[in-house]
This record gives C-alpha cells, structure tokens and sequence, in this order.
C-alpha cells in the first residue's frame, strides 16, 4: 500500500509540473484529506460520474491497454498522455460540475461533481 501511495504522490508531483493550480483545482503532491478513485478501463472511464466533497483528491489509473487522457473540458487540467498502468490525479476544492474527456479517444468523456 504505501508504494502504492508513494507511485501515485509521484505521478501527481509530475502532473503539477506540467500545468500549474488554478481557483478551481489544483494539482499536488500534499497527503490527500480525502481520495477518490476512477478507473480508465475499455475506452471508458469508470464511474463515468463521480461525486466527491470539496478537498477530494480524484485519482484516475489507466487499467486499459492503449494511451488515454484525462482532460477537462474548459481546460482546467490535463494529464497529457497516461500509458497503461500510469496515474494522475487533481485535488477539487470548490464545488461545481467538472465535464472531462479523452484526447485521443473522442467518444470517452466523464464528470466530477463536487460538494
């Protein structure tokens, strides 16, 4: 569990490098108050919804065997292209309705909906 934990610390610290915090969210490496997992699994991301309090970090882990993105759709983040078995995740602090999709893969889209 804790390699677990220290593998997802590290994909979000390199997600923080790639697109910096907005108002909304935020990415970062800070122990999570509260974690939330979606799994990205046969062109789908599951749950397609997920609903979480403000503070909640959202995982995502790609379980497919192809590259996928988790990207919002008014560009608030972008986890660029996640390989088979990599992660990223995106700390939520405010509340609101959060549509994302798939770069590659068009027909892939989900929603966070904070609390």
């Amino acid at each position: 569990m804790t390699r677990v934990r220290a593998l997802f610390a590290c994909a979000v610290a390199c997600g923080l490098m790639m697109a910096g915090p907005t108002a909304a969210i935020s990415q970062g490496a800070r122990s999570p108050q509260a974690l939330a997992k979606v799994k990205i699994v046969n062109f789908a991301f599951q749950p397609a919804t997920i609903s979480v309090p403000k503070g909640t970090l959202v995982g995502w882990k790609n379980f497919g065997s192809v590259g996928h993105t988790t990207t919002s759709d008014d560009g608030r983040w972008n986890s660029g292209t996640l390989q088979p078995g990599d992660i990223f995740g995106v700390r939520f602090r405010v509340a609101g309705t959060f549509a994302y999709h798939c770069e590659i893969h068009s027909t892939m889209h989900g929603t966070v909906v904070v609390t």
